[in-house]
């Protein structure tokens, strides 16, 4: 009985040869790969509640431009290896989380006076 569901089984199936794929599927895996490395590395850039808080109360807003750069300057960091990192863009510091793209908390150069930062693996300096 074994020997019949086996037949039968084996005339339902057909081989795969090893190794080969279609050349439609070998074109595309490159360029594929290389978008969804696109999409995770232009992830939208997160600000905190927190963040939000501080920003609206110091009246601060983030342009575009500014966002984009921030942005870019996330991605260097996470290049290095950062976590945790103090981002200076002109009058503005920024402490954010670099693997979960999200700005935790701002401030402006004059409450940075005396300011002491901790927890930071890393600063980067970006105009702005």
């Amino acid at each position: 009985m074994a020997d019949i569901r086996e037949v039968i089984i084996a005339s339902q199936v057909s081989p795969v040869k090893g190794g080969a794929k279609p050349k439609a599927h070998q074109a595309n895996q490159g360029s594929e790969a290389a978008s969804f490395d696109q999409a995770l590395r232009h992830e939208e850039l997160k600000i905190s509640k927190h963040a939000q808080k501080r920003l609206e109360a110091r009246e601060i807003s983030l342009s575009n431009s500014d966002q984009a750069r921030l942005s870019d300057a996330m991605q260097k960091l996470e290049q290095k290896g950062a976590r945790d990192s103090l981002v200076l863009m002109g009058e503005l510091a920024l402490i954010v989380n670099v693997p979960n793209k999200t700005v935790v908390t701002a401030l402006e150069r004059e409450q940075m006076k005396e300011q002491l930062f901790t927890n930071i693996d890393s600063t980067i300096f970006v105009d702005r």
